[in-house]
């Protein structure tokens, strides 16, 4: 009987422990999706990170000339094949989409060698997600180059613009926690065995939300999915109240941490949104012209 009762609170230990585990990162090896069956014209690109030039694999999907960009921020599990649906939404709606796979996401991870477990947020991740802004701006000569997260990727795409303002032009961001540490208490992780730790050496403190949003030079609109408890909207208000620019909300009832895009009318509010900003925006300037060669 002892035996029997030990058992049952293991199990209902693990019960409570493993759901709130599921937040952390869990790269997908394999694309569930193909992108040729968006019925989009797109191409295989790669690029390097920004931090220590670790080769990324992306999609880029070009609707023209003159379309401005959306870079699609990876998820914290699965791989950018996830995102196509969301793809195939925007360029609907007249924009060039770029997905791109984190360092240790689909078939060409992994990459860092340590463990992943319990693991919720990275710089290095910060660092691949910039080097894929620097790819979007540098090939969409002339053209806005917007932002949109979700999940591990709102943290993503605001760290960058953080970072970085001259590579992305606006952003839209679901749900936002204040500090990784905090997080971790949420989640329910802090007290095992060197989570807190490994995430202090992974972490840059200007990386984190609470942070960057605070010295954030570009427009943000966020999408607070009310049943969202993973990042509640409580936390992601006081997060999202202070920046450099203009902050926006986009409140969702109905919605959860995940799926808010399915919530009718979200693709032509967020689209709406970043056609909006960008008519209040200077055209994106024009790379220099390298200097010419100094005359004998």
């Amino acid at each position: 009987m002892k035996r029997i009762a030990h058992g049952l609170m293991l199990a209902m230990f693990a019960a409570v422990l493993l759901p709130q585990a599921a937040h952390a990162v869990t790269p997908g090896a394999q694309h569930k999706l193909d992108p040729k069956r968006t019925g989009l014209a797109y191409e295989d690109v790669a690029f390097p990170s920004a931090g220590d030039s670790v080769k990324l694999h992306g999609w880029w999907f070009d609707s023209g000339a003159k379309a401005p960009v959306i870079v699609l921020c990876p998820h914290g599990s699965g791989t950018m094949a996830d995102l196509l649906p969301s793809v195939r939404e925007f360029a609907q709606r007249g924009y060039s989409v770029m997905t791109y796979d984190l360092r240790e996401f689909g078939p060409g991870g992994p990459g860092a060698q340590d463990s992943l477990t319990n693991l919720i947020f990275a710089s290095r991740w910060v660092d691949d997600t910039q080097g894929a802004f620097a790819y979007a701006r540098a090939r969409a000569t002339g053209r806005f180059v917007f932002g949109w997260g979700q999940d591990l990727g709102s943290a993503l795409v605001v760290a960058t613009g953080a970072r970085d303002h001259t590579l992305v032009d606006a952003i839209v961001c679901e749900g936002l926690f204040r500090t990784v540490q905090e997080q971790l208490l949420w989640n329910g992780t802090a007290q095992l065995p060197d989570v807190a730790r490994r995430h202090r050496i992974l972490v840059d403190g200007p990386d984190e939300p609470l942070s960057a949003v605070q010295r954030l030079y570009v427009p943000l609109m966020v999408v607070i999915a009310m049943k969202d408890d993973v990042t509640p909207p409580k936390v992601t208000r006081q997060v999202a109240t202070h920046s450099l620019t203009r902050i926006d909300r986009y409140e969702l009832p109905a919605a959860a941490h995940l799926g808010a895009e399915l919530q009718p009318g979200y693709f032509d509010r967020v689209a709406g949104w970043f056609k909006e900003i960008a008519a209040l925006l200077p055209p994106p300037a024009a790379p220099a012209p390298p200097p010419e060669p100094a005359k004998p």
